[in-house]
């Protein structure tokens, strides 16, 4: 009809071609797939609470309910992103469960600078940078009593092929897609595939040599370090240098009064 703006038809994802030649030894050894669910972390929750196996990854073609840090909400339109939760069962203490975020960031960028050619840089702790804007974000969710961590899992949700029409307002000038960033469309399957094996061969390493690698790995992407910040969580805010990240994963904070600060969470913003 007579203008009627053409909308590219994006292919289904198939539960047999994410499988197709992925090699990994425990993410994606089962995959879930939906048209569209509430939230995958929601989906991948009550699986690992059925008992469902380490590694087994819940992927959407779109989310009702996406969520980010902080309650955000993740926009999550169908045929356009990557929405995909992982469960995992380390045997580590729940203080140490929020590494397992900063890892699922380290495999993320990876994944996109393998899939795209894109440099992915992560802004503590979990948001995935490109180029100065957002192209994802990850949600780590545990599971646990006061000494047993249960189960772990780590959300990631990836614009993949938005255009520039897809984001509103000031999304417009905070939020990106790897095709905004390439000039191309990318297979959604492809980048699905690569997250699971960086995230296969990061959480290895992390079960065998703690989280060490993986915060070294961080320090060389992070755009928040050396960075004068502000960091609100509550109705606390803080304001001083990005000087570090501890072993744990916390970020170390030189503020005004030259006292050094532990930061586990919070919403971070990058002033100077």
């Amino acid at each position: 009809m007579p203008g009627q703006v053409s909308q590219e038809i994006a292919a289904p994802l198939s539960e047999a071609e994410i499988r197709s030649g992925l090699v990994t030894k425990r993410i994606g050894t089962t995959v879930h797939l939906f048209l569209s669910v509430e939230s995958t972390n929601d989906e991948a929750q009550a699986l690992a609470i059925r008992g469902a196996l380490e590694g087994a990854v819940v992927v959407a073609d779109s989310q009702r309910h996406g969520r980010g840090r902080m309650g955000r909400v993740w926009a999550s339109p169908p045929g356009v992103g990557v929405y995909l939760s992982v469960i995992l069962r380390p045997a580590i203490l729940p203080d140490a469960a929020p590494s397992l975020t900063l890892l699922g960031a380290v495999a993320a960028a990876e994944a996109i600078e393998e899939v795209a050619g894109l440099a992915a840089r992560i802004k503590w702790p979990n948001d995935l940078i490109v180029r100065g804007r957002k192209v994802g974000g990850v949600l780590g969710e545990a599971a646990a009593d006061a000494s047993h961590l249960h189960h772990v899992i780590v959300g990631m949700g990836i614009n993949v092929n938005q255009t520039e029409e897809s984001f509103d307002g000031e999304l417009r000038h905070t939020a990106t897609s790897l095709r905004i960033e390439t000039g191309r469309s990318l297979d959604r399957t492809a980048l699905i595939r690569s997250l699971c094996e960086a995230l296969d061969r990061w959480y290895d390493r992390f079960l065998s040599e703690g989280p060490a690698p993986v915060l070294e790995r961080l320090r060389r992407s992070c755009v928040t370090l050396g960075r004068q910040v502000v960091v609100r969580s509550g109705d606390q805010e803080l304001c001083g240098l990005a000087v570090d990240l501890d072993g744990s994963g916390a970020l170390l904070i030189q503020a005004a009064d030259q006292g050094l600060h532990r930061l586990f969470a919070g919403d971070v913003t990058l002033t100077g």
